[in-house]
């Protein structure tokens, strides 16, 4: 959908680069090439002067010229216009950052509990500014006099001012980090609050070595919140290669908290630095296009060849949230719930690139059965639209945040499905996004081990039930065997012991393929409704905005909480499945 995009000038320049120094070499190999009985290099390079014609030094230094030319403008945009790092030069960085910064990864901070933002995208250029604030509460029990920011570690992005209310001082202590420490003349006491205010802008400069930024793109931009301004360190530039850690004589790496770590249960996401906001944007893009973001659509307008569209959310959402620009075409439908008392329908939307309309009906079918499936068997849809926004395929993924999923072009819209030969994925993969709604953005996990067997797994399960209720059992079990292969695969590339479900850190081939595995199992031997049951009590009681055991305890659900209630409604015959599935390391037998 974004063509050749922004590479085409890059890649042609560089291949005219050596194009022109391999016609060097030619001219350099046709002067010293064996003519007659000479074969002695060094009197054929002696000689080669006199070969030298008037025409062919013309013609030599006119693609010497040009060669120099092409690669300095090259060297330019990818040394001068952009930094270009060593590998050694980005592992001495994230060393240093963690050896400086670390002894602030756990100091009280604010929460983020409003975003207001202004968003102009520029897509022909590749750049963007952003204004507005965010309301920072202090949720604790202590005065915050100090508040801490990290910028985005990216050459191309840049804080243009950032200010507090009340006034403060700002320590420049860490600027080569980006990370900036903003001292309040008054302390923030519990329970209050102040607006941050800033400006950051995204300016993209020639180009850059190897691939470069594909986030903002001509057609097709796609990036989230994690370009904004975050509060306090951020783990994710350190160094973390187990190897190197060693060498620079750093501590062990976990990729996930203890699941009893009491500091990561009361975050939800790496960092914590909210726990739900108040979304508002007002999200300017070039006169084609179509910008979405999370909330209920207000108001759209032109202006100045402009197109602006002003969402707002009538709900607390968590922080994290897409900003998606196309031109796109549109299809709608809505979907009703079979609940008594909700008459308001669901506003559905599939925002596509006008030649990739192959599965947007199966998309849309997809949307209105795990809506109906997931509002009937474990809670009611908590947003009044869905939307789906198709982006490029630099990357291969769909993702979901608060009411809207933007999906990769090449894993639905473009997908050739025999409906004979193959399992239909648009279906299934919008069916998983969807589930996303619940267990993600319904009940969130704390940021420990296991987190991602109720994110991932959870939603696995729920996106089979949806395909095994609307295809047949030889299509779910196909699935199935996809995901034994996963599974086989993964543990071939697994430099690590697997670890088991309820403790699984970053090892997708357990949390995603025998995740799903384990859980189709588990259903067949306790029963669906068995499973759903346990899984509607689980969301009622850890629901992130309201659940009863959330709000006792302040902290965020664990694998541990939801073994609870799936042994609650396993018989005494069958508790072993819970211990052997969920918390043991066992071999799998898939049954086809």
């Amino acid at each position: 959908m974004n063509g050749y995009g922004h590479f085409l000038q890059p890649y042609l320049l560089i291949k005219l680069y050596w194009f022109l120094f391999g016609i060097l070499l030619l001219i350099i190999g046709s002067l010293v090439a064996v003519r007659g009985n000479e074969t002695n290099l060094l009197k054929r390079i002696r000689i080669a002067k006199y070969k030298f014609s008037k025409p062919l030094i013309k013609f030599t230094d006119i693609i010497l010229f040009a060669f120099i030319i092409i690669g300095g403008f090259i060297f330019y945009n990818t040394n001068i216009l952009n930094e270009y790092w060593s590998n050694s030069e980005a592992t001495e960085f994230r060393v240093a950052y963690e050896k400086e910064l670390k002894q602030f990864e756990y100091i009280t901070q604010p929460k983020i509990v409003d975003v207001n933002l202004q968003l102009e995208l520029y897509p022909s250029k590749r750049d963007y500014t952003v204004e507005g604030y965010y309301m920072l509460k202090n949720t604790s029990i202590e005065n915050i006099k100090a508040i801490h920011i990290q910028k985005l570690l990216e050459g191309n992005v840049t804080i243009d001012s950032i200010s507090f209310e009340g006034g403060f001082t700002t320590n420049h202590q860490y600027k080569k980090f980006d990370y900036s420490i903003f001292n309040l003349k008054k302390a923030l006491q519990p329970g209050d609050s102040v607006k941050m205010y800033f400006k950051q802008s995204f300016t993209t400069k020639g180009f850059e070595q190897g691939r470069s930024n594909t986030n903002i793109v001509y057609n097709g931009t796609f990036f989230n919140n994690e370009q904004f301004p975050t509060l306090g360190y951020n783990k994710k530039y350190e160094l973390q290669d187990e190897d190197e850690r060693r060498d620079h004589n750093l501590s062990k790496r976990s990729n996930k908290a203890k699941i009893d770590d009491p500091k990561e249960l009361n975050n939800a996401r790496s960092g914590g630095d909210s726990d739900g906001i108040q979304f508002e944007m007002i999200i300017g893009t070039s006169k084609e296009q179509t910008a979405l973001v999370p909330g209920d659509l207000l108001q759209e307008w032109t202006d100045n060849n402009r197109n602006y569209f002003h969402y707002k959310t009538n709900r607390s959402i968590i922080n994290f949230y897409a900003m998606v620009s196309a031109d796109y075409e549109i299809k709608k439908d809505k979907w009703m719930t079979s609940n008594k008392g909700i008459t308001e329908p669901v506003d559905l939307e599939i925002y596509y690139h006008k030649a990739h309309e192959y599965n947007i009906d199966r998309m849309m079918n997809s949307m209105k059965a795990s809506l109906d499936y997931y509002s009937n068997n474990f809670s009611p849809y908590q947003y009044q639209q869905l939307r789906i926004m198709e982006f490029p395929r630099y990357a291969t993924f769909a993702q979901s945040f608060p009411g809207t999923i933007p999906f990769s072009e090449s894993i639905g819209f473009v997908l050739d499905i025999d409906d004979e030969k193959d399992v239909d994925m648009a279906f299934y993969v919008t069916a998983h996004e969807v589930a996303h709604q619940w267990f993600g953005m319904q009940v969130e996990a704390a940021n420990v081990q296991g987190q991602l067997m109720v994110l991932e797994t959870l939603s696995q399960y729920a996106a089979m039930m949806v395909l095994k209720q609307h295809y047949s059992e030889e299509k779910v079990q196909q699935f199935l065997a996809l995901q034994m292969d996963k599974y086989k695969e993964g543990i071939q590339q697994e430099s690590k012991e697997e670890s088991s479900l309820a403790l699984v850190e970053n090892q997708d081939y357990v949390y995603y393929a025998k995740g799903a595995i384990n859980m189709y199992e588990f259903q067949k031997a306790i029963g669906e409704k068995k499973v759903n049951l346990a899984l509607k009590r689980f969301l009622e009681d850890w629901n992130t905005t309201n659940g009863k055991l959330k709000m006792q305890t302040e902290r965020y659900a664990t694998t541990q909480d939801l073994l609870r209630y799936l042994r609650e409604v396993t018989p005494v015959s069958l508790q072993y499945l819970v211990t052997d599935l969920f918390e043991k390391v066992n071999p799998i037998e898939l049954e086809l």
